[in-house]
């Protein structure tokens, strides 16, 4: 006949509340780590393709001059509205033109130069536009010399 033992053996189903808490803590610290990365790219994401819709603006009005004899769209007093209007009427761009948040559209009819300004009033977070991983006045210095 076998003995019965008083203590009984309590099986190991579960974790302990200290492997619980040290799981959460752990990924607290990866949390910490890598949202702030993701604002990061999401700030340099949009400078860039700010600068590459700048790219093929400029594109777009050189084309539209080479087909209208030097003339500048929009005419030689023109507002950056006006030669938006006027390269969409004419197929060259889309009739929406639209900057991200605290970007500026600079439009020069007298050179026919298009550029962008970044003004933090507008948006505060200023975009990682020279990718040397902040956002501040050299940002902005850097965007107006695209």
């Amino acid at each position: 006949m076998p003995v019965s033992s008083t203590h009984t053996r309590r099986s190991s189903v579960g974790f302990t509340l200290i492997e619980i808490l040290i799981v959460v803590v752990i990924l607290g610290i990866l949390a910490a780590v890598i949202v702030p990365q993701f604002s990061n790219a999401q700030s340099s994401t949009r400078a860039t393709a700010m600068r590459s819709q700048l790219g093929s603006l400029r594109n777009q009005v050189a084309a539209w001059q080479i087909q209208n004899g030097g003339a500048v769209p929009g005419g030689p007093g023109g507002t950056s509205t006006a030669m938006f209007q006027t390269l969409a009427d004419d197929g060259y761009i889309k009739p929406t033109v639209n900057a991200a948040p605290g970007f500026v559209w600079l439009w020069n009819p007298t050179t026919a130069n298009l550029a962008l300004s970044y003004d933090p009033t507008i948006e505060p977070s200023i975009p990682d536009a020279d990718f040397d991983g902040d956002g501040d006045a050299d940002d902005v210095a850097a965007i107006a010399a695209w």
